[in-house]
Parts: structure tokens; C-alpha cells; sequence
């Protein structure tokens, strides 16, 4: 910063360059002060109030990144403000109007890139001791520009260094796997590290967590509960100060109302523990206080320092952050565990309700058919027999969906993944929804080349995706359409199935739920069609369980294209020879080598 400063005047031509970088709790503090100035090493490393500063400002006039601030100026309670606070350098008063005169201010104020202001630049005393006019002023700007910049890294560097360094400690206080997970191991293992580390003869770590963490007594005070009561509001009032509070058996320092409702408490305990002071620091993390580091020397220890309190209150926080991820943690442990067990809950109610449902289902199918071809039955109740052998078949459909569901949705129970032929799977879908096609006036064709498609996966979902694809397809079209099947292999090894329709289409609003389950689109053509709103819910559930994905593209009344996309299998001596391919021809089906 000193380089900075000494570069800035240097080019500015100027003999006096200061730098105040701001600090939490709307403070500025001196870091750099380039020139002949008495006072300059005084001024070093003290602090003042930013809003001071910004009260002056507003008197000035901006000229690019700097505020110009003439003498004659600045308003009465402006100087009152900055009083004592700004340097003053010692050069004459001439009287004359253009002459520098020693309360005249040019200052940048300095922000990063989000706007945020994170430093000052003052220069004084010109070299030829003239005051700039409005030209000279918007040059400077200009000239010092990179040189602002840089006053802005460098503040960020510093603060990125103190960053380092309050994570490098929290890392050694919670270095163990236990310690970063559970936040009793934590506590006893910051005791013993802190201990040592501050030189101290007994230390307690309170908290004030929910949870139920156990607080040993280890200072032995026997606080009765209106003193602990006190003591942790007093420790929340010091973490909202960023303080700490000393407590010694003639005073409290730090918390006047914690000295007056408790100070012959406190001067009783201490002198029967044998302590000559108890120094309390806040632990918290952000706005949050979550608990205090209590640390005591015995009597004849040498005392506290002010340079230790520093170092104890940014062990509050070092602990702090420790301690909030150790919950953060446990807290994401407790809610995966239960996610766990509604999944299998989930899973177990599905088992059980297809389960229960399929028989007395079977039962009612039996009956319905039996009086849906009895001759004994008058017309009227056979088409009510056959209206409840619909139903069962719907109902035994949607079963069967959920029941799948369930199965490729279960992580317990993975897929069992092996090197298949995908053109041996297409081909045994084509042989097996050929009959349903016709039924509907609908052509099945496969296109593209025929040759085999390894992939690695299991080879019952993968035909069950594939046949709800196809199922689909035929189901939302109309009588003369066509389909066309097809594999595209890509250049990197993966493999791609194809479905492609001139059906119904999908509107853009019913493509963003259509793999939810049990979604039904809002096209009423669609909904006369007979389904379950399960079939693509368990497509994307195969494919995400096999590391690919399924694609749709669709435009309504346009047809539907969609695609399930497979990752490049692993080297085939991992898992031997694809399994073979069944090839087949079939009445109705036609085979075309192209699109």
C-alpha cells in the first residue's frame, strides 16, 4: 500500500498521499501515508467513522473518481465532524484563491467491482503548491485510474489472506472426520486444543444449541440459573459488539449490566475457584450467536492482554463456523436418513397395495368376463359386464405401472447392467407391438442402419422403456400414420433409440410435467385415448438409473419425436460379449433402409 501511495503522489504531482481502507463497523483505518508529514506514523492503524468522511464528501464537488473539496467549502458542522480526524499538513495560508490551502481535500473514493466503497485516497499539497483547476482534476482521475485498481486488489488480496487464515485455524480445531460431523466430538476436541493454545488454565465451551448437547461445568463456578441466564445474554450483547467481556473479581469489564446485576456473584465464585480472571468470548457465525469460550487463569497468572482478547473473540468465530457446519452436517445426515425411510415406506406401500389390489382385482376380472359371455345375461347387463371387465383391465394396467414404478425407482434395488445389443431389443419390440399397430391402421418402420448398438445396461428395463415409447407412439396416433424406429450411434460410442410419429402432438405447456407421474395432458383429443399417465415417469426413471436421459420434441398436432440417450458402454472385456440379437420379420412391418 505504502508503493501505492508513494506512486499516486509521484504521478499526480503531489507530495502528500494517504490510504484508509474501510473496516467493518463503518470504520476507516490509516494504512499507508506517503510525505513529510509529522504525524504520519502516529496516524498508522487508526481508525475513524466512514460517515464522518461521507458527511464531508457530500460538501465536495465529483470530478471523475475524485471529490474536490475546497477549504472555503466545507460547512461549519462538516469541520466540526473531521475535526482531528483528517491530516492537516503544515503549509502556509497565503490568502490567495488559487494557492492550496491546508484543509483543501481531493480524495478517491475507491469501490470494487459490485460498488461497494473499500478505500480512500487523499492527496495534499501539490508540488507546486496551486490549486487544480476543473481540466487538471479530470486528468488526475484519469492517471490514477489503474493505480485505484490496484488499491482495490490489494485490499481484497488482505482480505482474502485473513479469509485463509480463519479457515486454516478452524481446519486445525476441527481436523478430525468426527469433529466435522458431530458437534460433541467438536466440543471436546477444541477443549483440549484451545487449552494449550491459549494458555489457559480451565476452559468451557457453552452453547446454545437446540440440540441436546451436554455443557460440563468445567470451571467448577456452579452458576445457579439466573447468573447463567445473564451470562448468555451478556454474550450475545458482545458478539452483536464484537467484544469481549472480563471478568475479574473487582469488575466486569466489557457488560455494565451484567456488573450490576451479578458482579458479588461473580467476585464470590472467582475467589473460591482460585481464579484471577474469566475472559468471555462470543462464539457465532454471521449474525448468529451460538454459544461462548470461557477461558481462565488461575490466581497469580499474568493478566490479559488486549492483543489476547483480539485473538480469543476470532477464535469465537474460527469456532463458530466450525460448530455451524458440524450442525449444517448432522442436520443433512437426520434428513437423509428420513428421506431414506419415506422412499422405503414409499416403495413398501406401492409392494403392498399392487400386492393386495391384484387379487380381489383378478376376482372381479373372472366374474365380469364369465357374465360378459354368458348366454343367460340380456343384452343391457352384458355391456355392463363388459364395462367392468374395461375397468378391471384399466385398473390391473395402472397396477402394473405403479408396480414398475416403484421397481425402477427403488435405489435399493439397482439394475442389472450388462453389454446388450439395443437393435436385438428394438427388433423384439417391433415383433411384439405389430399386432397392436395394425389393430390401429398404424405402419411401424425401422430406419437407419440395423447393425448392432452395444450398450450397457439392463436389458429388461431398457425393452420396458423402449415398449412405452412404442406403446405410446401407436396409442396417440391416427389410422394411415407412421413410425419410424431407428438407432443412431454417435462418434464418441454412445447409442441413441429414436421414436418418431405423425401423431397428435404435445403442447409446450404439457411437455414441461410430462414425465411426472400420473400426469394426463390437458389436449382432449389425448384424453380420450385410454392410459395411465405412468409410462414416461418410468422411462425417465430407467434412463436416469442407466446414466442417460430421454428427450422429447413434439409440436402439437405435428407428431412427437423422442430419443433415449445412452452413454458409451465400458471396454467389453469388463463385461464379455453383447448378448446376441434376435432379428425377425412380421406381417405388417415394414423394413426401409432410410428415413
Amino acid at each position: 500500500m505504502h508503493a501505492l501511495a508513494r506512486d499516486a503522489a509521484t504521478r499526480a504531482g503531489f507530495r502528500v498521499c494517504a490510504i484508509e481502507v474501510v473496516r467493518p463497523k463503518g470504520l476507516l483505518e490509516f494504512v499507508a501515508i506517503y510525505g513529510d508529514l509529522t504525524s504520519a506514523e502516529e496516524r498508522l492503524g487508526t481508525a475513524s467513522r466512514l460517515a464522518d468522511m461521507q458527511a464531508a464528501f457530500a460538501d465536495g464537488e465529483q470530478f471523475g473518481h475524485f471529490v474536490w473539496m475546497p477549504d472555503e467549502g466545507f460547512a461549519d458542522s462538516t469541520r466540526d465532524l473531521i475535526d482531528g480526524v483528517v491530516l492537516v499538513p503544515d503549509i502556509p495560508t497565503t490568502g490567495n484563491p488559487d494557492d492550496w490551502h491546508p484543509m483543501d481535500m481531493l480524495v478517491a473514493q475507491i469501490a470494487d467491482e459490485r460498488g461497494d466503497l473499500r478505500a480512500l485516497l487523499y492527496l495534499d499539497v501539490p508540488t507546486d503548491l496551486k490549486r487544480p483547476d476543473k481540466d487538471r482534476l479530470l486528468e488526475i482521475s484519469d492517471e490514477l485510474a489503474m493505480t485505484l485498481r490496484s488499491v482495490v486488489t490489494a485490499v481484497e488480496r488482505e482480505e482474502f489472506a485473513d479469509h485463509m487464515r480463519v479457515i486454516r485455524a478452524t481446519r486445525r480445531l476441527a481436523r478430525s472426520n468426527p469433529a466435522r460431523h458431530d458437534v460433541h466430538h467438536l466440543l471436546r476436541e477444541a477443549r483440549v486444543t484451545l487449552l494449550g493454545a491459549l494458555s489457559v488454565d480451565e476452559l468451557e465451551i457453552h452453547t446454545f444449541l437446540d440440540e441436546d448437547v451436554e455443557t460440563p461445568d468445567s470451571l467448577g463456578l456452579q452458576m445457579a440459573p439466573d447468573v447463567r441466564q445473564a451470562l448468555d445474554a451478556a454474550a450475545a450483547r458482545a458478539w452483536a459488539d464484537q467484544r469481549v467481556l472480563i471478568i475479574e473479581p473487582e469488575q466486569i469489564w466489557g457488560d455494565p449490566v451484567l456488573e450490576a446485576a451479578h458482579a458479588d456473584w461473580f467476585a464470590r465464585a472467582l475467589d473460591e475457584a482460585g481464579f484471577e480472571a474469566v475472559v468471555v468470548a462470543p462464539v457465532g457465525v454471521e449474525d448468529e450467536v451460538l454459544g461462548m469460550l470461557m477461558a481462565a487463569r488461575r490466581t497469580g497468572s499474568r493478566r490479559w492482554t488486549d492483543g489476547e482478547g483480539v485473538a480469543v473473540l476470532e477464535l469465537g468465530h474460527d469456532l463458530g463456523r466450525a460448530i455451524a457446519n458440524a450442525r449444517a452436517t448432522q442436520r443433512e445426515r437426520r434428513l437423509l436418513e428420513e428421506l431414506r425411510e419415506l422412499e422405503e415406506a414409499r416403495h413398501r406401500f406401492l409392494r403392498e397395495l399392487t400386492h393386495e389390489i391384484n387379487n380381489p382385482m383378478t376376482v372381479i376380472a373372472a366374474n365380469a368376463e364369465f357374465l360378459a359371455t354368458s348366454e343367460d345375461m340380456d343384452e343391457r347387463d352384458r355391456r355392463r359386464a363388459q364395462a367392468i371387465l374395461r375397468g378391471t383391465e384399466r385398473l390391473s394396467d395402472l397396477l402394473e405401472g405403479l408396480a414398475m414404478l416403484s421397481r425402477v425407482s427403488d435405489p435399493q434395488h439397482p439394475p442389472t447392467m450388462r453389454r446388450i445389443d439395443l437393435m436385438a431389443i428394438v427388433d423384439q419390440t417391433l415383433v411384439a407391438m405389430t399386432a397392436v399397430a395394425e389393430k390401429a391402421g398404424v405402419t411401424l418402420q425401422l430406419v437407419g442402419e440395423t447393425g448392432p448398438a452395444v450398450v450397457h445396461a439392463d436389458a429388461r428395463e431398457v425393452a420396458g422403456a423402449i415398449s412405452n415409447l412404442v406403446d405410446n407412439a401407436v396409442k396417440y396416433s391416427n389410422a394411415g400414420d407412421e413410425i419410424w424406429l431407428g438407432v443412431d450411434r454417435g462418434a464418441d460410442g454412445s447409442v441413441t433409440f429414436i421414436c418418431r410419429d405423425e401423431g397428435i402432438g404435445i403442447s409446450e405447456a404439457d411437455q414441461a410435467n410430462l414425465f411426472a407421474p400420473l400426469f394426463r395432458s390437458t389436449n382432449e383429443d389425448a384424453l380420450q385415448r385410454p392410459g395411465t399417465g405412468l409410462g414416461l415417469g418410468i422411462v425417465r426413471e430407467i434412463m436416469q438409473r442407466h446414466g442417460g436421459s430421454v428427450e422429447v420434441e413434439s409440436r402439437l398436432g405435428r407428431g412427437t419425436t423422442m430419443r433415449l440417450r445412452f452413454p458409451a458402454p465400458p471396454p467389453q472385456d469388463d463385461f464379455g460379449p453383447p448378448s446376441p440379437r434376435t432379428s425377425s420379420t412380421q406381417a405388417g412391418t415394414r423394413w426401409v433402409a432410410g428415413p
